[in-house]
């Protein structure tokens, strides 16, 4: 369907028409365009399931833009918030806004803001109520802001309620934060309102948030049709197992430097489970000394929650404009963030679930273009396989040759091995379980990926209070420190070297110490 056909049948304000076909290029809507448009453009309340990197952000901006126009939004009601689109993180709020700036270039009366974590909460504020239609933000943040009645007060008005990605926001724990959001709106008795919801997936959870914020003559459109498969069923997905976790690093340089000479428009986002550990990759892959993969590889970013707002924002501007390169990442932008012509992505480790896998494998092959998955797992870890056996994934068809000593020139310049190795213990505990180890198999293994993975001199030690939030007080194998000032635990001892626990040892010989927290 074309763009101009709504321009015969007057459904768009002429205007956000030459924006839409001379400045952004865009003659046919895409599927869900296509789909959702005109009941959106009626005022009917919709629940909308598309998978991402199909257009739904187009989808339901227009409808609210049109909303305001049709309302005759002016410079005087510029500090009433017509539109409030929550998304589930703070990469994919900033997009949205972009778009919505980019939509309104013609427009300039329409004011476009965002509210998200990881910025100046006041500076934020002021911004807004300086003249704001359109919110962009997440749950946690907009909820600081209401607490202010002026908040409040420019929410009065909302002509238009948009949850996107909704079913990552509910995975993510959000719904409390957005009935909460919901209480603080003007009741749709009061004032009409608009509510859309849009979700790759509808499940249970997702019915019952449509049921609290949609009207019950709501429209449910699928824009996914019977028979097409999703993208984890269509993208070739290969399956490397390496012999110890100790293993995934060079593997992963040497996976890298085969793909990429295979590639000639080699883009790809490599999954790790923590911030700790995609600092460890970039750091392996952006340091690479001498030899062919420090030749062929292109350049190395990163991206997880631990960075500035800023430092993330300017990153993932870089590399949504670069041709080729490499990000490493945590699922901080696993879903919804739309980075073009992704060729490849790698995940390194375990995924949190079946669910991460498969949302962080729609990175690439978006908008049906052509993508490539490969998930790199040590031998213990391949229970997890189990989770995915209904995937069609396949074992690598290449032989690679690989080596702890392909990186021991990376090791010997990387610094806070212990945060990696504190990080690693953690995130292997929630799965201890899964995998059939005790709480000693657990620290043998971090043990022996800090001694052999991370090249450490010494297993690194770990401050007493933080050992007891792990649940791992008295664990053989730890290696335990005093607790730092300002740590919690007010009978600390004072320095001192750290105490390894001793197997068959409670750990207990402070007689006043207290017992630690659980995580």
């Amino acid at each position: 369907m074309l763009f101009e056909e709504l321009r015969a049948q007057n459904a768009l304000h002429p205007t956000l028409l030459d924006t839409i076909t001379q400045d952004l290029r865009f003659d046919y809507m895409t599927p869900v365009q296509a789909a959702t448009i005109h009941d959106l453009l009626n005022h009917s309340d919709v629940l909308a399931q598309a998978k991402t990197g199909t257009g739904k952000t187009l989808a339901f901006l227009l409808p609210a833009i049109q909303t305001m126009l049709s309302a005759n939004t002016s410079r005087q009601d510029r500090s009433q918030i017509s539109c409030l689109v929550l998304a589930p993180t703070r990469e994919l709020a900033l997009q949205i806004g972009a778009e919505a700036k980019a939509l309104l270039q013609r427009l300039p009366q329409i004011k476009v803001a965002t509210s998200i974590g990881g910025t100046n909460k006041d500076k934020e504020a002021r911004a807004i109520s300086q003249g704001c239609n359109i919110l962009v933000g997440t749950p946690g943040r907009l909820l600081d802001h209401l607490s202010d009645e002026n908040m409040q007060y420019q929410l009065s008005s909302l002509r238009t309620l948009v949850l996107d990605e909704a079913d990552r926001m509910l995975d993510m724990g959000f719904l409390p934060d957005i009935k909460r959001i919901i209480n603080h709106l003007p009741k749709k008795n009061a004032v009409p309102r608009q509510s859309m919801l849009f979700s790759a997936t509808i499940n249970e959870q997702v019915g019952k948030v449509a049921t609290l914020i949609l009207a019950q003559n709501y429209k449910s459109i699928s824009t996914i049709p019977k028979g097409e498969v999703n993208t984890h069923e269509r993208v070739p997905q290969y399956l490397f197992l390496a012999p110890t976790m100790s293993d995934l690093a060079p593997a992963l340089v040497a996976m890298l430097r085969a793909e990429s000479a295979a590639s000639a428009d080699f883009k790809a986002i490599v999954f790790a489970p923590t911030a700790a550990l995609t600092d460890f990759y970039a750091h392996v892959l952006s340091n690479l000394i001498g030899g062919p993969a420090a030749e062929s590889l292109p350049p190395v970013t990163v991206l997880h929650s631990r960075l500035s707002q800023s430092k993330r924002t300017a990153i993932t501007q870089e590399f949504k404009k670069a041709a080729k390169g490499i990000c490493v990442a945590t699922d901080v932008i696993a879903r919804g963030m739309d980075f073009p012509n992704v060729s490849h992505v790698f995940q390194v480790g375990l995924p949190m679930d079946r669910e991460s896998y498969i949302h962080r494998l729609g990175r690439t092959a978006r908008a049906e273009a052509d993508g490539r998955g490969i998930l790199i797992l040590s031998e213990q870890e391949k229970s997890f396989l189990h989770k995915i056996k209904d995937i069609p994934i396949q074992q690598y068809p290449s032989q690679l040759a690989y080596g702890i000593d392909d990186i021991a020139g990376t090791l010997r310049t990387m610094e806070k091995k212990d945060k990696i190795y504190q990080a690693w213990l953690g995130y292997y505990k929630t799965f201890a379980k899964s995998l059939g180890w005790s709480t000693s198999d657990l620290v043998q293994q971090a043990n022996t990926f800090a001694l052999n993975g991370l090249r450490c001199p010494k297993v690194p030690g770990i401050q007493k209070s933080t050992i007891g939030k792990m649940g791992l007080k008295g664990v053989p194998g730890l290696i335990m420190l005093p607790n730092e000032a300002g740590s919690g635990d007010k009978n600390r001892r004072g320095g001192g070297e750290g105490r390894r626990v001793a197997p068959g040892s409670t750990g207990a010989g402070d007689k006043n110490k207290r017992g630690g927290g659980r995580r």
